[in-house]
């Protein structure tokens, strides 16, 4: 989706989770049941930067990869756009027409198009065969059209649908034109927005500080009716032939590879592009302007991929600015082809960084959009001055869209509220490809920071579940609200169930499910199904109790030995961690991984679905929950298995597993729900002189200064000083 700007790690603090804390939980009743899991690997491990290609999976007989419409209805399919527009001089205003071929499925009396700011040519919309006149009209919420014919039905069948259109394009506009200062939208010589918004404006600047205007797209949600009518919901996967009419000094880009150009009238050329895959409208883009162009090629991993010619467009004068994201871009691309096993069904990939003169917010409101095969990012982020290194938000920006490539665009979540399926994959990849690909900034114990920060905001008032119920409308601006949830914990959520199943296991559940449902549209289940073949485990359960709550189980952990087997008995029980979310989750299917043995080397995972369990594991020792320090629960250790674990101080020390310790037990005694002593033995093992380089070296961000720069810290102590000040 369009990569939110800024609000990666907008999470509310530790500090404040821990005053919210107190406000007390709930607790069940009590029941038993266990379920031991395979082994899995010692955690602490990173992700290989180069993973063996994966075999193509074979796509499993009988599965419908098609989803309802939700709210335009299911009489009417798009198959194939032909679609136009031409810009006029002044970059405000646009001229469409579309010739669509659909499938009427049953009779009807209008075909229901979705537009907005759009102005129908009525005389120039008509049906063939049998050139049938249609009129447009407004339905009662204003988004959507019916095109009707002066009398009776149009009956089931295949036909060919031509519309005409004057839009708007959205741009910079300004309170006062003289000194193009402050900014508005809908005045009398700019009837455009300042949005980026189906057909946008930016200036392009130069380093030199030269201008010159471009347009460019954006789709999602619903963004795409802005600029041509039609079927704009996942649920619809049309293909798309686009043409334009663009200055003849402009550089052209969209989702498939260019044809030939042809100069037509008063300076304009004819540009035309070849067919798309099958894909939904919100995933179209043309870009247009006095861009410059980096191209390279990239060379598939897979025995049978085809490679992909690569470009960055990049404003003019910017060219060489663009190596670092060519490379990146190489890198990104051989991974995941690489895990997927799929190699993408184009043949270029573009990546369009594009900045704006006039624009006080460098992004445009978010940092980058999926679009298949021509990602849009902006060049102040992935463009960094020749000579400098790429910032750490535009290595983010970059691996989160290539990872959308397969993750939302060659599979597409069925609805918005599920756009999770989207976004906490591209998360959970992007960070698995930083780690991987750039040890030296990005480290697994960062991302246990980043989880405290992700549960620090699942704990107040304004959580939201990783699967919010979203309409369509409301999904535009989702970024405000709920982003940092299905972005950030759904990735997070994701990464505890790599290190439960183990990560062979999950890539062939997710292997499978990008193969079944290749340009179709995944459900939660579809998806939980899938790995609930692949590994054997009751991940529909699990999947749907994390998503659909807000909230963090809080676990609770005591031991004791049986001398008679010779067995360590784990008693287990789960309630809520204390919180204030407006509706908070209840109970969930908790998948835990133990950590036990010599060296805390040995693994049993279990899925804990009753409020109490029980489980038993071989000798009398130490047993640590959340060995790798990513699993989202909180843990409450007993008394004996508290001491027992500092015995194990050696096996403690790896950085990931001793940072979430360190950061739970201050969680659990900010709380009231452990003894001071907690956290000041867990900093006595952090503290030891060769513990703190090792934390040091591979992650250099002290937690002290996480908590102080989140925004509801800062917010806490200023209100803190007024109070004093009073």
């Amino acid at each position: 989706m369009r990569f939110p700007f800024n609000t990666k790690l907008n999470c509310i603090s530790l500090a404040a989770a821990i005053a919210l804390a107190g406000c007390g939980g709930g607790d069940g009743g009590s029941s038993a049941g266990t379920r031991a899991g395979a082994a899995a690997s010692p955690s602490g491990s990173s992700a290989a930067a180069a993973p063996a290609p994966a075999a193509p999976a074979a796509a499993t007989p009988g599965i419908d990869k098609t989803v309802p419409p939700v709210e335009m209805p299911d009489t009417v399919v798009p198959v194939n756009y032909k679609l136009w527009f031409r810009p006029n001089p002044a970059l405000n205003a646009f001229d469409g027409r579309a010739d669509v071929e659909i499938k009427v499925l049953q009779p009807v009396n209008s075909i229901v198009v979705a537009a907005h700011r759009l102005s129908f040519v009525n005389g120039n919309l008509t049906l063939q065969p049998g050139n049938v006149a249609l009129i447009a009209t407004p339905q009662d919420d204003g988004d959507y059209y019916q095109l009707r014919p002066q009398s009776g039905q149009i009956a089931p069948g295949t036909y060919s649908l031509h519309m005409e259109w004057k839009g708007i394009i959205n741009f910079k506009t300004y309170d006062d034109p003289a000194t193009k200062t402050g900014g508005s939208c809908g005045n009398d010589n700019y009837p455009g927005c300042s949005a980026a918004e189906g057909v946008f404006r930016v200036d392009l600047k130069s380093p030199e500080g030269k201008t010159s205007g471009a347009i460019l797209t954006q789709g999602e949600s619903d963004l795409a009716r802005q600029w041509f009518p039609g079927w704009d919901e996942p649920a619809f996967r049309p293909t798309y032939e686009v043409s334009a009419d663009v200055p003849q000094n402009w550089r052209v880009v969209s989702n498939a590879a260019e044809k030939d150009e042809v100069n037509v009238d008063q300076g304009y050329k004819r540009v035309s592009f070849e067919k798309t895959p099958p894909m939904p409208s919100y995933l179209l883009f043309f870009g247009g302007g006095q861009f410059e162009t980096l191209e390279d090629d990239f060379s598939s991993p897979l025995p049978d991929g085809k490679g992909l010619h690569l470009r960055v467009f990049t404003p003019p004068g910017m060219r060489e600015w663009a190596k670092p994201a060519m490379e990146q871009t190489k890198q990104a691309l051989d991974f995941y082809y690489r895990y997927t096993g799929i190699a993408l069904p184009l043949k270029k990939f573009d990546t369009i960084a594009a900045n704006d003169a006039f624009k006080a917010e460098k992004d445009l409101n978010f940092g980058g959009m999926e679009n298949w095969g021509a990602i849009l990012e902006f060049a102040d982020d992935i463009l960094p001055p020749p000579g400098t290194t790429m910032s750490d938000y535009g290595v983010t920006v970059l691996t989160h869209e290539a990872a959308h490539q397969w993750f939302g665009d060659l599979v597409t979540l069925d609805w918005w509220d599920d756009v999770w399926l989207n976004e906490s994959f591209a998360t959970f990849f992007e960070n698995k490809t930083k780690i991987a690909f750039f040890p030296d900034r990005f480290s697994l114990a960062g991302q246990v920071k980043n989880k405290y920060q992700v549960i620090a905001g699942d704990l107040s008032s304004s959580s939201y579940p990783v699967q919010p119920n979203f309409n369509a409308w409301a999904s535009n601006d989702f970024v405000i609200n709920a982003a940092s949830f299905v972005y950030d914990k759904g990735g997070q959520v994701l990464k505890m169930f790599e290190g439960y199943l183990g990560e062979d296991v999950m890539r062939k559940g997710l292997q499978q499910y990008l193969t079944d449902y290749s340009f179709g549209n995944a459900t939660p289940k579809r998806l939980w199904d899938e790995l609930a073949r692949a590994s054997g485990q009751p991940m529909n359960a699990i999947g749907d109790s994390f998503v659909r709550q807000t909230g963090v189980p809080l676990v609770s952990l005591e031991t004791q030995c049986d001398l008679t087997s010779n067995q360590t008995v784990v008693s287990l029980k789960q309630q809520p961690f204390p919180n204030h979310n407006a509706y908070p989750g209840t109970q969930w299917t908790i998948p835990l991984t133990l950590a036990y043995g010599e060296s805390l080397t040995s693994r049993q995972t279990v899925a804990m679905k009753d409020t109490n369990m029980q489980v038993r594991l071989p000798g009398c020792g130490a047993v640590l929950a959340d060995p790798s320090g990513q699993d989202y629960y909180v843990v409450n250790y007993g008394d004996n298995a508290w001491s027992q674990l500092l015995a194990q101080s050696t096996a403690l020390q790896d950085p990931p597993r001793l940072m979430n310790l360190k950061l739970e037990a201050h969680l659990l005694v900010g709380a009231g729900l452990a003894d001071p002593s907690r956290e000041q033995s867990i900093n006595s093992i952090a503290t030891a002189p060769g513990v703190v380089a090792r934390m040091m070296m591979l992650d250099r961000t002290p937690v002290e200064s996480v908590v102080r720069r989140m925004p509801f810290y800062q917010g806490k102590m200023k209100a803190k000083q007024q109070s004093k000040s009073n």
